[in-house]
């Protein structure tokens, strides 16, 4: 018993430390969008920036958005939604994900968190350009469920001042 009580805790250690990893590369992700940005508006101004890093961004997203066409195909939106949380890292302990509402041919997603919008605040950014890196990185799920063939709308993001994002789905208008 010793044995198996010695091997689960050393199974919680290491997916503590996996978590913990997990949430410092999402920092990390986001220190480098920031200096990125930063960069780019230097050298392109901030209209030309963002819209660079966007589009870098949501091509991401499309391939991404593969795993979901299988569930978009059968018009499954459930299955999009468990997708969804199901595979959010740390068994969702960095953006909490959700679904707020799921009807025919249409569901909702939401995060309460966000690792990346965390690591802005602590770094210090002033809202207004913590808000342009939340666009900025709003563009992987633009990519993802355009890609897996689904229309998005956002209702509201944690950048914009919002206690969350929560991410509106539909099925094209001819399904």
């Amino acid at each position: 018993m010793e044995q198996v009580a010695h091997t689960v805790e050393q199974l919680e250690a290491e997916l503590a430390k996996s978590r913990t990893e997990t949430r410092s590369a999402f920092e990390t992700r986001a220190y480098m969008y920031a200096y990125m940005y930063e960069e780019l508006v230097t050298e392109l101004g901030k209209d030309a920036a963002t819209a660079l890093m966007k589009r870098a961004i949501y091509r991401r997203g499309i391939e991404v958005g593969r795993k979901y066409r299988p569930a978009v195909e059968a018009a499954d939106l459930a299955e999009v939604g468990s997708i969804f949380c199901d595979g959010s890292p740390c068994q969702g302990g960095l953006f909490e994900p959700g679904i707020e509402e799921n009807s025919k041919g249409h569901i909702v997603l939401r995060m309460t968190a966000c690792p990346l919008h965390e690591a802005w605040e602590g770094m210090g950014l002033p809202p207004e350009e913590v808000d342009a890196l939340c666009e900025i990185a709003a563009a992987v799920d633009e990519g993802t469920f355009a890609g897996a063939g689904l229309d998005l709308k956002f209702l509201s993001r944690l950048g914009a001042g919002a206690d969350k994002c929560l991410l509106d789905l539909g099925l094209p208008a001819d399904e």
